[in-house]
């Protein structure tokens, strides 16, 4: 018995020796590699979370934006006036060949790359705008960079909003008188942000000139040299940039609201068209703004208040670009003012000086989540000095008011309505000739505009 179980146990330790002999001989068979999947990201910039997705193999965190806006836009007409600024003669504008109505569809498409660094996120975002317009005060038909710049450690480089500006243009389609670049006609920029803790800041900055309808062009004259709004450029040409406009600002933002003060040097270079002369000289603006939160009357309520001064800096005081950047001349309506960086006389021997200021207010209050609402004004003054008896500029006033409304139905859509209205006054130049112009000055341009739009946003 004892042999047969030795036998059996000795039969049984040689199998499982053979099995293992040739086990060892297979090959060996590994689990399948994971997969890698697109995983949800989230990085903190500027206190708020950018929130997309990672590829596999990259630490950076990208987001898709943007909007689709379709509009109707439209204002009264009447025959304006146009001054031609090198003679003084004033001729009328009928507005026949102009619609009353106009339509306009935007496109707006937003990128975000954003990663972590040991000197914080590295961000860049780009926005791409499409749009297509016709009839009344449209964009016309094209495609442009809206913005594109990168942010790190406080640097920022790129088309970015201007560091001027405190609030922009306003709620509105049509601006009120605070300098824009916020929202509309960004700058190329290159800046340095220098945050001190406290929700309080420092910057300088480096920026292409502003002006009406497109960036970098300099402000050597306001308008848009249309038959429609009846504007005629100044007596100079503009020699070109010649030094970046300078821009810097101390801003606080924090639980209560946000306030900031801010100001620029814009280096002035025309030609005198009447004898050639040449005027070089520094032009300087300040601005200041508040912002306050009002909780007491509705969650997301605030009061913006905001003030701008300018001295051969035009654009930067906020009144060209108030409404439909028309200079006074609301829908070609009455007389435009005479907004510019310089003058020279027509009788050669002296150069004017503009002196221009604008104050501008804007209150928002939300009804309910599904329903708000502002009203916004503002009012503002040009002032000419060093003005001779053949001078065809003079002082201007205006003052802007309107309000706009907002309805949220549903997540990321938007019905808004909105309505201004805009009433300047320009003196009479000492050089305008009744007898010249076969009827006295014409100095009154009034107007409103108003805007429908449907927005879809993502």
């Amino acid at each position: 018995m004892t042999l047969i179980k030795s036998l059996l146990l000795g039969s049984a330790a040689g199998i499982v020796a053979i099995a293992s002999a040739q086990a060892a001989d297979l090959p060996t068979r590994k689990g399948a590699p994971a997969v890698e999947y697109v995983k949800i990201c989230s990085i903190t910039v500027n206190g708020k979370p950018v929130v997309g997705w990672t590829l596999p193999g990259s630490d950076t965190c990208f987001k898709l934006s943007g909007y689709v806006t379709g509009q109707v836009e439209g204002g009264n007409l009447k025959t304006g006036w146009t001054t031609n600024y090198n003679t003084g003669i004033q001729t009328p504008q009928p507005t026949f060949a102009r619609p009353d109505v106009g339509y306009t569809t935007r496109l707006n498409f937003g990128f975000d790359a954003v990663s972590n660094t040991s000197y914080g996120p590295l961000t860049a975002h780009a926005e791409m705008q499409f749009e297509n317009g016709n009839g009344f005060d449209n964009t016309g038909t094209g495609a442009y960079i809206n913005l594109a710049y990168v942010t790190w450690a406080g640097l920022t480089a790129g088309k970015a909003p201007s560091f001027f500006s405190f609030t922009g243009g306003g709620d509105a389609w049509a601006n009120f008188f605070s300098p824009d670049q916020q929202g509309f006609n960004q700058p190329d920029v290159l800046a340095y942000t220098a945050s001190f803790g406290g929700g309080f800041s420092a910057t300088i900055a480096a920026q292409s000139p502003g002006s009406n309808g497109f960036s970098g062009g300099g402000t050597y004259h306001q308008d848009f040299q249309s038959a429609f709004y009846g504007n005629e450029p100044l007596n100079y040409v503009y020699n070109g940039m010649r030094t970046p406009d300078w821009v810097g600002n101390v801003k606080v933002s924090q639980g209560w609201g946000s306030a900031q003060v801010s100001g620029v040097g814009h280096y002035l270079t025309v030609t005198s068209l009447i004898n050639g002369a040449q005027e070089r000289t520094w032009g300087w603006g300040i601005d200041a703004g508040v912002s306050i939160n009002v909780p007491q009357f509705g969650a997301g309520d605030e009061w913006t208040v905001t003030g701008v001064y300018t001295e051969h800096a035009a654009w930067y005081s906020g009144l060209p670009d108030g409404m439909w950047g028309e200079d006074g001349a609301v829908n070609g309506n009455g007389q435009q003012m005479a907004v510019s960086d310089t003058y020279f006389n027509p009788d050669g021997i002296g150069v004017a000086r503009p002196d221009i200021w604008s104050i501008s207010s804007e209150f928002t209050h939300h009804f309910s989540p599904q329903f708000s609402g502002s009203i916004e004004g503002s009012y503002g003054q040009v002032h000419w000095t060093g003005t001779d008896a053949t001078s065809v500029v003079s002082n201007s006033t205006s003052w802007l008011i309107g309000a706009v409304a907002h309805w949220a139905p549903v997540s990321n859509l938007d019905f808004e309505f909105e309505l201004l209205y805009q009433d300047s006054h320009t003196n009479t130049p000492n050089g305008f000739s009744a007898a010249n112009n076969g009827h006295p000055w014409v100095s009154q341009g009034d107007g409103f505009a108003g805007r429908f739009e449907v927005t879809r946003s993502w």
